[in-house]
């Protein structure tokens, strides 16, 4: 009996450098090309964000009021040991109050935590980056540039960092914080 080996068309050290390679390369998921976002209520108002732009969502804690002369900032709160800021969302987007008190924090943690409390959790979808396109009404909606077709919704995408630039600046924080030296 005899047997016939194939010539195999690469060295083992090509086959070797080849496996080495997927492992150094970086990982493509099925996910390129799209975008992850939250559906939220604010205010009546169904919108999104961009999972990206925020480190997470909590319930609604306890929050303690703090003498402020800016009426977008509720007071602070402890979520998972970390103190926040909280802002009304709704205020933020220049929309009516919703008359109740929010049931979700929005986390967001640039360079210091925020918190941003809004109204309705409606669920994360992920979407292809084609379903985002520039919004007609951005100059009468405060924070609002995009839509994003999200299955048969289209809902206006908010601007998280343009929210924080707002803050900043209200909170007088023109740069990031740096390093006291002497």
């Amino acid at each position: 009996m005899t047997t016939e080996r194939a010539s195999p068309s690469k060295s083992v050290a090509e086959l070797r450098l080849e496996f080495d390679g997927a492992f150094a390369a970086p990982l493509r998921s099925a996910s390129e090309g799209r975008e992850s976002l939250i559906a939220v209520r604010v205010a009546g108002e169904s919108l999104a964000v961009r999972t990206l732009h925020i480190t997470g969502v909590v319930k609604r804690k306890r929050i303690l009021p703090v003498p402020t002369r800016v009426p977008s900032l509720l007071g602070i709160t402890a979520v998972r040991g970390a103190l926040f800021p909280v802002y009304d969302l709704a205020a933020l987007l220049e929309l009516p109050a919703s008359g109740g008190e929010g049931l979700w924090l929005m986390l967001i943690n640039p360079e210091a935590p925020i918190g941003l409390v809004f109204d309705e959790l409606e669920g994360q979808m992920e979407i292809e980056r084609a379903c985002l396109y520039a919004s007609d009404s951005s100059g009468s909606r405060k924070h609002r540039r995009q839509m994003a077709k999200m299955g048969s919704a289209h809902r206006a995408v908010i601007d998280i960092p343009g929210i924080v630039a707002e803050i900043r600046k209200i909170a007088g924080v023109l740069e990031p914080a740096k390093e006291y030296t002497k």
